[in-house]
């Protein structure tokens, strides 16, 4: 028992002290680019009403993907690239597994065309996606999924999604895999008082005041960066505040982190 918790001692120091070295040192996985876009008037997929408000000149179809994909410097990280290259077609575009990297971004884009001629209403639609991979603290890289989407309403929405993959196995790497979840409370308390200090604020009634968890408890979000240096908790749009207030980002030390991480 000893022996196997001086172990796991050793690997989580390990990994909490690697996060100084030079990433690009140790990584095998290089990024590729891949990308598709159409910008066409609404007219040329659809119907236009003639009492529509808006200009026939800008009612548009306009979707682009331009997205980061692995690829293996050495035959022997082939593996792992295909296993990370296979989330980003299937969990983030929704296309089949055995889809190519291109032929995913041209179906997401066709399926999303298909959708807005089906929109009775809307006249006018942009869904920009961008996928960027970064190297983050040694031996994860941090992929940060991004859609700009505008389908009518009263404003234009941002949704970001980062995950984090292991560079030897390929397999992602999930919230809980990095923290123990008997500590969840502990880490909610933690972001909390983050978000008290960012604000400049002293009890939860005063983030209220300015809109921070009125109607929503602190969570600890999927959405997190592991970077070299530190870890940053990542909120959308609506997750813990109106959409007036924008995005939330909470950084820690992996040292602030250390009695929460496996």
């Amino acid at each position: 028992m000893k022996r196997k918790t001086f172990q796991t001692l050793f690997i989580i120091g390990t990994f909490l002290l690697s996060a100084c070295n030079d990433t690009g040192k140790w990584n095998g996985i290089a990024f590729s680019k891949a990308s598709e876009n159409i910008k066409i008037k609404a007219s040329e997929i659809k119907e236009v009403p003639t009492d529509s408000y808006l200009p026939e000149e800008e009612m548009v179809f306009d979707v682009s993907v331009d997205m980061d994909f692995m690829e293996p410097k050495d035959t022997e990280d082939s593996v792992a690239c295909d296993r990370i290259n296979r989330y980003l077609i299937t969990q983030l575009l929704s296309q089949p597994e055995a889809s190519t990297q291109q032929e995913a971004i041209e179906n997401y884009i066709k399926k999303k065309k298909a959708e807005f001629k089906a929109e009775e209403y809307m006249m006018t639609c942009y869904d920009h996606i961008t996928g960027e991979a970064a190297y983050g603290i040694k031996g994860v890289i941090n992929y940060t999924f991004t859609e700009d989407f505008f389908g009518g309403g009263a404003h234009p929405v941002q949704n970001i999604i980062i995950r984090r993959f292991n560079t030897t196995t390929g397999d992602p790497i999930g919230l809980w895999d990095v923290f123990v979840d008997s500590c969840s409370t502990s880490l909610k308390n933690l972001l909390t008082e983050r978000l008290m200090d960012a604000m400049c604020v002293k009890t939860i009634d005063d983030l209220k005041s300015l809109g921070f968890l009125d109607m929503v408890d602190m969570f600890v979000p999927e959405n997190f960066l592991m970077e070299p240096d530190t870890l940053t908790f990542f909120f959308n749009q609506y997750e813990i505040a109106p959409y007036a207030m924008g995005q939330t980002t909470l950084s820690f030390s992996y040292e602030e982190l250390k009695p929460f991480m496996r």
